[in-house]
């Protein structure tokens, strides 16, 4: 097979797949274990619980399955990029390039199957220990519970074609591969040739403008209802894919403004100066972890904010006690916790993304590396500058993440508290930044630490004969 639709090149990718089908597998189950565990108490309602458990499961699958398509997008391409001139030789004996985006597109068809297979079998096998583990504890009632529901093949189907979409979209750069690149050594576009794709300013812009006006007509009718909530959640979703596709002329320069900071060390301005040499690499490189972190911090302020009002609200009714204060706030701090692990699969797909994208962008760079090893350059300066190229990147992510998930937070909360007649402010808890910011760090050297590693063991003159 092919080394660029071999199914070993794409096994970033499979591991997106499987991660984003165990995650909606176990969305799939919970909500009937809940419905069978309520039917031996003979509560009522069951089926109105079953459906508003279901309705939350697909909706965080629905944020898994976007995350999932802009990381999978996102390797593809970086894959893709690393293997320009493999594709522009094969240009160069006649293939064409629609022939080879079509054989790439049925290579995450297969990728997408695989994965999507055996992302249900382990979200299958995690479900029925936790159903074990949960009734041997008397947390769950002794009887039956259906662990393979005929909802099951959902999620599969889902992440089988939010798959093969992602790769359709991230193997359009072999379109723009030329055979003469063949004999060239280039691999990623300039800054200019990036800024210079007027079709994907036009559709950032235009995905910014509609997700912006329905952000507006949402917090417009927060006053009459909170349903308003609706129309800004989607205006949410469309905003930040312009912000994702605008992702090349929107991070770079964020990147630079970091890469300032220390710019007198060599290295470091080095580093940050390969963040306007390979706009593409960069942007694919933090684009998931800004998606991980909007997700995060939007929820955990969206959150703040309700526990922040209602606070308010029941403090100021007659015959409050502090105990009934207090007791609302271990409820949200619960509510919390529980919502960032559901959030936090999504968040650890996301950053899935970001060790994939690092570590192929340096596998990809042993020429560079070579080169500046024999320009004099020791082992341990090259391996700084990766390192600090890796933490610039995760802190423009962290930072951009912490600004978009501020906003959408606040405009979620407004819209769901805007029937209380009062313009509610932002409310981020410190423990979601302290979490965010360290983990985000510990992932950027973690992510560098093998690649540089095996980078850094081949001799500088082999290297320089990489092809």
């Amino acid at each position: 097979m092919n080394t660029l639709t071999s199914l070993r090149a794409f096994r970033p990718t499979i591991l997106v797949a499987a991660l984003g089908t165990t995650f909606g597998s176990a969305l799939v189950i919970a909500p009937g274990i809940v419905s069978e565990a309520l039917a031996t108490t003979g509560l009522d309602g069951i089926a109105s619980v079953q459906a508003i458990l279901s309705v939350v499961g697909w909706l965080f699958l629905g944020i898994a399955l976007y995350v999932g398509s802009i990381v999978t997008a996102n390797t593809c391409a970086t894959i893709i990029a690393g293997q320009t001139r493999v594709i522009a030789l094969q240009r160069l004996v006649g293939a064409t390039g629609a022939a080879l985006r079509a054989r790439i597109t049925r290579a995450g068809l297969l990728v997408g199957v695989v994965g999507g297979l055996l992302g249900a079998v382990v979200g299958t096998g995690a479900s029925a220990v936790f159903v074990v583990v949960l009734r041997g504890t008397g947390f769950l009632p002794d009887t039956a519970y259906t662990l393979v529901p005929w909802e099951l093949v959902l999620p599969v189907v889902a992440v089988v074609l939010a798959t093969w979409g992602a790769f359709a979209v991230g193997s359009r750069r072999v379109l723009t591969v030329t055979p003469l690149e063949a004999l060239s050594s280039s691999v990623e576009p300039s800054h200019d040739d990036v800024r210079s794709g007027r079709a994907r300013i036009v559709w950032a812009v235009v995905l910014m403008v509609v997700g912006g006006g329905l952000i507006v007509i949402g917090l417009g009718g927060s006053a009459l209802s909170p349903a308003a909530v609706l129309p800004a959640a989607l205006g949410g979703f469309v905003s930040f894919a312009g912000v994702a596709l605008g992702a090349t002329i929107v991070m770079p320069p964020v990147l630079q403004l970091i890469g300032r900071i220390g710019a007198k060390d060599p290295v470091v301005l080095l580093a940050g100066r390969n963040a306007m040499r390979a706009p593409g690499r960069s942007s694919r490189a933090t684009i998931g972890l800004v998606i991980g972190v909007t997700l995060l911090v939007t929820f955990a302020v969206a959150l703040g904010i309700m526990q922040h009002v209602l606070e308010t609200v029941v403090s100021g009714q007659p015959g409050s006690t502090p105990a009934a204060v207090e007791a609302q706030r271990d409820f949200f701090v619960q509510l919390n916790v529980v919502v960032s692990v559901i959030v936090g699969f999504s968040a650890v797909i996301a950053a899935v993304g970001v060790v994939n994208a690092l570590a192929l962008g340096v596998l990809q760079r042993r020429r560079e590396l070579g080169l500046l090893r024999v320009l004099g350059l020791t082992g341990a300066q090259v391996r700084r500058m990766i390192v600090t190229e890796a933490v610039q990147m995760v802190v423009a992510a962290v930072l951009t993440g912490l600004v978009l998930g501020v906003f959408y937070g606040w405009v979620g909360g407004q819209t769901l508290l805007g029937t209380l007649g009062t313009v509610v402010t932002p409310v981020l808890p410190p423990a979601t930044i302290g979490v965010v910011v360290l983990g985000a760090l510990v992932l950027a050297v973690v992510a560098t630490i093998a690649p540089v590693r095996r980078a850094m063991r081949v001799p500088p003159t082999e290297a320089l004969a990489v092809d």
